[in-house]
């Protein structure tokens, strides 16, 4: 009877990680790795963001806009190794939003339904929501990430202290985003 020939050889040049080698881990390079990591899912669900902003459908951009919100603070609560919560995060995400004000909520609500008028309705819909989708998702992004870099968890996000600079990012956020749009048009 013949052997069986030898296994193939590892040919991963990186080994799999385990607790371990997580415990020898430089805490700098794994912050360093872990931002890097959320800056990355916050910068591809802002493009979701603007994306499904566009749609041109009342309301169901602004839905669209919500699940890659949530989405996004999934993956973040993921890359951090934090419990996730999508009632907790809903809840934060829309005392966040209000905290913007009525004249913002009520910009992105008019530009969403909008659309449905005809010929300039669709036109400033186009202009109007996805950049405060797109915003809105940076901002909230970036929200989470510094209170997850601080050790924080969705249990204990505090939005009333978070109010002040959620709104200062927002208004940033909004010319970051109208660049990012302007950028990206054909």
């Amino acid at each position: 009877m013949a052997t069986p020939p030898p296994p193939a050889a590892d040919t991963n040049p990186t080994p799999p990680r385990s607790d371990a080698a997580d415990a020898g881990a430089d805490p700098v390079a794994e912050a360093s790795r872990r931002s890097d990591e959320a800056r990355e899912v916050i910068k591809r669900n802002v493009y979701w963001a603007i994306g499904l902003g566009a749609i041109p459908l009342p309301l169901v951009d602004a839905a669209g806009v919500l699940v890659a919100q949530i989405k996004m603070i999934r993956e973040l609560a993921e890359i951090y190794d934090i419990p996730f919560s999508e009632s907790r995060a809903k809840a934060i995400v829309s005392a966040l939003a209000t905290s913007l004000g009525t004249q913002t909520l009520s910009y992105a609500f008019i530009g969403s339904i909008f659309k449905i008028v005809p010929a300039l309705g669709p036109a400033f819909g186009l202009v109007t929501m996805p950049i405060v989708a797109g915003a809105l998702t940076r901002t909230l992004g970036n929200v989470f990430m510094m209170h997850f870099d601080s050790g924080g968890v969705l249990l204990d996000f505090d939005v009333a202290a978070t109010r002040g600079h959620f709104k200062r990012e927002f208004e940033r956020n909004k010319v970051v985003v109208e660049g990012i749009r302007r950028d990206r048009q054909p």
